[in-house]
């Protein structure tokens, strides 16, 4: 339930939605670091919306049961493929 500031690398930005659940700023930027950090900081209505759009986010799209579904999903795709 916390916002996020992170860099946009990996799979972060499957997770961190620029302006919903948080900011991703360029790797090796340190100034765009300070601001979003700085930004997050001087707003509590902001941290606050970000941090329930997060967990929001993070219970629908990765939670077991989401994964599971998803992943069965998938597996189901390429039997079908498979069996014609």
């Amino acid at each position: 339930g916390l916002p996020v500031v992170a860099t946009g690398v990996g799979g972060l930005s499957e997770v961190v939605q620029p302006g919903e659940t948080g900011w991703l700023v360029p790797p090796g930027d340190p100034a765009a670091l300070a601001e979003a950090l700085s930004r997050l900081l001087a707003d509590e209505a902001e941290r606050r919306t970000f941090g329930s759009a997060g967990r929001a986010r993070v219970l629908e799209r990765f939670s077991m049961a989401a994964m599971v579904q998803r992943h069965e999903e998938v597996f189901l795709r390429l039997l079908k493929g498979k069996l014609r």
